[in-house]
C-alpha cells in the first residue's frame, strides 16, 4: 500500500475505502487525549469527503432512533462488498445474523472449510474460555445459527462438540430445541462412530445414558457441520472428522478462538505446528471480530492513553481494522484483501488516535514494538498449503 504524495506539512491517515495514505491535518496529542472520539471522527471527515468514503456521522449515542443514521451505518441488509464504515450490533442476535449471512455468502462462492470468531459472552477476557457460562453460550449461539441456516436453504445442520460427556450434559440441555427441530438439527461428537480404543474410552467415560440420543446416523445425513468449544489438543480430532464424515460438505469452526489455539501448537503435550500449515491454514474466516485493548504512555494528562478496537472480517468484504469508540461504535479506520498481523492492527489503531509519535527506527520505537512484531503462524506463508486464512 503506497502514500500519496503531500505537498503540505500534513499528516497521513488510512483512509478506508481507497487504501492509500490521504493528508489530514495534524491533530494535537493533547485532542486525542481529551477527546479521542471526535479525534478519530475528525481524521475520518477530513481524510476523504467523496461519496465512496463516508465516515460515521459523530455524536450518534447508543439510544439513537432505529430510523436515524445508525440504521444507515450498520444496516442488516446484504453485506457490503466494501465492507462497513461502522460496526454497532446491539445484540447477540444481530452478530449471530451477520454470522449466518457471511457463511452462507462463502458457500455461495464454494468454500467448504469456514471460521466463525466472535465474543459469545459480553466480555473479552479469555479466562472464560472453560467456564460453563462460556461453553453454553456458544453451544446456544451455535444452535441458533443453524437454526438460521436451515429455515433459509432447508440444510440440515450438525453440531458437534469434543467429547461424549459434553454432548450429554448439552442435548439434555438443548434437547427441546433439537425436538422442535423435527431432524433439521442434531448434535454430536468428534469421536461419535469412531472404532477402536479411544472410541471405547469415550463411550466408557462419557457416559451412556439411554435418554440421549445416538449421534452416528444423524451425522451421516447432515448436509452441514458446526463444531463448537474444542481445544488445541482436539484440532487433530477436528482434521480426522472431516476427513472421514465431513468430505466435500460445509464445515464451520464456531468461535473456538485459532490464534489462541495456535499459539499452543508445537508446545510439549500439544499437536505439532505442522496442523496450522496442512489443515488450519484451509479455513477461511468468514465472519471474524477480534477485540484488542492497548495503552501508551503520553507526555500529557493523563499520562496513559488507553484505546481498543477489533480485527473485522465479513466476506465477501475485506479486512478492516476498527477502533472502537467510548459509546460502544466500532469504526473503521483501515482496510485491505489480505488479513492484518496483529502487530499491525495496534500500529494501525495507534495511527488513527494520532498517538503514532515515536520517531522511526529511534530506540524508544523499538523498545515499545519488540524485535518481532509478528508470530510463527503470520510468518509461515511459505509453508502453508492454502492462504484462504489470510484472504
Amino acid at each position: 500500500m503506497q502514500a500519496k504524495a503531500c505537498h503540505c506539512d500534513l499528516q497521513p491517515v488510512v483512509c478506508s475505502r481507497h487504501h492509500a495514505f490521504l493528508p489530514i491535518s495534524r491533530l494535537r496529542l493533547q485532542q486525542s487525549v481529551r477527546h479521542p472520539n471526535r479525534a478519530v471522527d475528525n481524521h475520518r471527515k477530513r481524510a476523504c469527503t467523496s461519496t465512496q468514503c463516508r465516515s460515521a456521522q459523530p455524536g450518534l449515542d447508543a439510544g439513537a432512533s432505529s430510523s436515524g443514521p445508525r440504521q444507515q451505518a450498520n444496516t442488516r441488509g446484504p453485506i457490503a462488498a466494501d465492507g462497513r464504515d461502522v460496526y454497532w450490533p446491539q445484540s447477540f442476535k444481530e452478530i449471530t445474523e451477520d454470522a449466518v449471512k457471511a457463511v452462507l455468502a462463502a458457500i455461495e462462492k464454494g468454500h467448504r472449510r469456514m471460521e466463525v470468531e466472535f465474543p459469545p459472552l459480553p466480555t473479552s477476557d479469555s479466562t472464560m474460555r472453560t467456564s460453563d457460562d462460556y461453553i453454553d453460550s456458544n453451544v446456544r449461539l451455535a444452535l441458533s445459527a443453524a437454526g438460521m441456516i436451515n429455515s433459509r436453504n432447508g440444510k440440515r445442520v450438525h453440531l458437534l462438540v469434543p467429547d461424549r460427556a459434553e454432548y450429554v450434559r448439552s442435548y439434555k440441555m438443548f434437547k427441546p430445541s433439537l425436538d422442535l427441530s423435527d431432524g433439521d438439527l442434531t448434535m454430536g461428537y468428534l469421536n461419535e462412530g469412531r472404532k477402536g480404543f479411544m472410541g471405547g474410552l469415550s463411550k466408557i467415560f462419557g457416559n451412556s445414558d439411554n435418554a440421549v440420543a445416538s449421534p452416528g446416523e444423524a451425522a451421516a445425513k447432515a448436509d452441514m457441520y458446526i463444531c463448537v468449544n474444542a481445544s488445541t489438543v482436539e484440532l487433530p480430532d477436528i482434521e480426522r472428522y472431516v476427513a472421514e464424515y465431513v468430505g466435500d460438505k460445509p464445515i464451520v469452526l464456531w468461535n473456538l478462538e485459532l490464534d489462541t489455539l495456535r499459539a499452543d501448537l508445537g508446545l510439549l503435550g500439544f499437536p505439532k505446528k505442522d496442523l496450522q500449515y496442512r489443515f488450519l491454514s484451509t479455513f477461511l474466516p468468514a465472519f471474524y471480530i477480534r477485540q484488542r485493548e492497548y495503552s501508551k504512555s503520553v507526555a500529557v494528562a493523563p499520562y496513559i492513553m488507553n484505546y481498543a478496537g477489533a480485527l473485522f472480517r465479513e466476506f465477501p468484504a475485506p479486512w478492516q481494522v476498527m477502533l472502537r469508540q467510548d459509546n460502544g461504535r466500532y469504526v473503521c479506520v483501515a482496510e485491505d484483501k489480505q488479513r492484518y498481523p496483529l502487530g499491525v492492527v495496534k500500529q494501525t489503531l495507534m495511527q488513527a488516535m494520532g498517538l503514532d509519535t515515536d520517531k522511526k527506527g529511534s530506540a524508544l520505537a523499538f523498545f515499545r514494538t519488540g524485535y518481532k512484531t509478528t508470530t510463527w503462524w503470520e510468518d509461515g506463508a511459505q509453508l502453508e498449503k492454502s492462504d484462504k486464512w489470510r484472504s
